[in-house]
């Protein structure tokens, strides 16, 4: 049964760690056609005539076939999120370093502030829910894009 999950992932995945997008669409896109067509394979299943238990094992094994992949696919992107509504949010480390190097990535881009200002509000959001170490790591990020934020404003009254 490990064999469903892991096949899922490496469609989706690759050699990426989190699900890619150029990706998950194809993958979506065939098996809802799939899926589509086992609908339509059922409802065709009266007019083939036979034996109830022969039709009730076609229609079986056309939800299996056809429609099975999608809902394998769309349960395994659902289930790897285990966040649950009201419960406090949990962050990935990446998620601070990539403020960070947001930031400075940004920094002499035309719409400069209006970014460093998002990014801002996104690192105060992480470090309002963070706690102990984390949220000391989260809150010198916040307060490094604010700095970040007010030199570019700086510069751009300046010019």
């Amino acid at each position: 049964m490990l064999v469903i999950p892991l096949m899922v992932r490496w469609l989706l995945c690759g050699s990426s760690p989190t699900p890619v997008a150029r990706r998950v669409v194809p993958v979506i896109a065939i098996t809802l056609v799939m899926a589509i067509f086992g609908t339509v394979l059922v409802v065709l299943t009266p007019d083939l005539g036979g034996p109830p238990w022969l039709m009730g094992t076609y229609v079986l094994l056309v939800v299996v076939a056809l429609k099975l992949p999608l809902l394998s696919v769309l349960w395994w992107l659902i289930a790897r999120n285990p966040e649950r509504p009201g419960a406090r949010a949990t962050w990935h480390p990446d998620e601070l370093s990539y403020l960070d190097n947001e930031a400075a990535r940004v920094r002499e881009m035309p719409d400069a502030v209006e970014r460093l200002e998002y990014l801002s509000q996104e690192a105060w959001h992480v470090a309002d829910r963070l706690e102990g170490e984390a949220k000391v790591d989260a809150l010198t990020v916040a307060l490094r894009v604010d700095l970040i934020c007010s030199q570019v404003r700086r510069d751009r009254s300046q010019h």
